[in-house]
């Protein structure tokens, strides 16, 4: 007869205890493996936990995250031809202004090529 090995079943953690595990890695001392081995947890469930909770650290949600928006009301030239533009102000006086008849494909580029920078 041939012997038959025993099947492990993950356990599935919920995130409080993931939460713990991270903090009691954090003051364990150990490297990520080591410690993973001894308390039987995934290296990617540590990894996934350290990074929510740097994010919790640094004030960010999970993905992307809301900013507040103030309304400073609209812009217009005097000329009367009612040319208004909107304007976002960004860090160090960086602005992105668009007229009112802004070309949207233009300005989808121009996000794209910021969010890859």
């Amino acid at each position: 007869m041939t012997e038959i090995g025993e099947i492990s079943v993950r356990k599935r953690r919920s995130r409080q205890e993931i939460q713990r595990l991270v903090a009691e890695f954090e003051t364990s001392g150990l490297r990520r493996s080591g410690f993973c081995q001894k308390h039987h947890l995934a290296l990617g469930t540590l990894q996934r936990g350290l990074r929510r909770r740097r994010r919790e650290a640094q004030g960010q949600s999970e993905g992307k995250r809301l900013v507040e928006v103030k309304m400073a009301g609209m812009q217009c030239n005097g000329s009367g031809a009612g040319t208004c533009t909107l304007a976002v102000v960004l860090a160090e006086g960086r602005r992105i202004e668009v007229g009112r008849d802004f070309d949207a494909e233009t300005l989808a580029r121009l996000i794209r090529t910021l969010e890859e920078i």
